[in-house]
């Protein structure tokens, strides 16, 4: 069943009124004073201006997000040394929820870790990164990693689109959609990350998407409301 016009402007409403209290100025990447902001994350924050704006009523601004978003990606790959045109790939394959969740944790890159936070610029723990990248796409996710995982609907590596989760007992992450790389928030004393899962971690991971948590009736109804015309 087809998202009204009216439904589709008050989710999107809804989006941008949460996002503007969250979403972190430049400076917000860096974790010290003096310190300047990490590289991705700026594009990364600039890219998610982008999307706001589009949605927000500026068509244009849709491919500045999709320019944004693919150097990124060639930055994060020259970073970990992946392909940059694999994960390029990747990520456009990815659908706008998953490709809005992965700018934001990616926007986060240098903030510290702090237990039980959910601050961008300030502080993040595990599942408070998680939460928050996907509340900028427009879907609440618990602030707890097993109830994330446990909510979300269960993918492979082979079937996981970028954005998704990657959990271990303890411990959550967004899926970067190449391999076994992935953006998280580690543990105190490391901020958040880009990284490779170790081999000693990678065979025993498991993957869900947030989004289909509720069904696919929600799924439905938040894709065509990310729709790009």
């Amino acid at each position: 069943m087809a998202i009204s016009r009216g439904a589709r402007a008050a989710l999107v409403a809804a989006t941008l009124a949460m996002c503007a209290a969250a979403l972190p100025d430049l400076a917000a990447a860096a974790p010290l004073r003096g310190t300047p902001p990490d590289s991705v994350a700026v594009g990364a924050t600039e890219a998610l201006s982008a999307w706001f704006a589009y949605s927000g009523g500026r068509p244009s601004a849709v491919q500045e997000f999709s320019r944004l978003r693919d150097s990124v990606a060639e930055a994060v790959a020259a970073r970990l040394g992946l392909d940059p045109t694999v994960l390029r790939v990747a990520w456009r394959r990815a659908d706008r929820p998953h490709q809005v969740a992965l700018m934001a944790a990616l926007s986060q890159l240098g903030t510290p870790y702090r237990t039980n936070a959910r601050t961008p610029g300030v502080g993040f723990d595990c599942s408070g990164l998680t939460s928050w990248a996907w509340a900028q796409a427009g879907a609440p996710i618990a602030h707890q990693s097993r109830t994330q995982i446990r909510a979300a609907a269960r993918r492979t590596q082979a079937t996981a689109q970028a954005g998704d989760f990657v959990y271990y007992p303890g411990h959550v992450m967004l899926y970067l959609g190449v391999g076994d790389a992935i953006v998280h928030a580690p543990f105190r004393g490391r901020p958040v990350e880009v990284a490779i899962l170790a081999k000693r971690r990678s065979g025993h991971v498991i993957y869900g998407d947030p989004i289909n948590s509720a069904g696919a009736s929600t799924y439905s109804r938040m894709n065509r409301a990310f729709a790009i015309a």
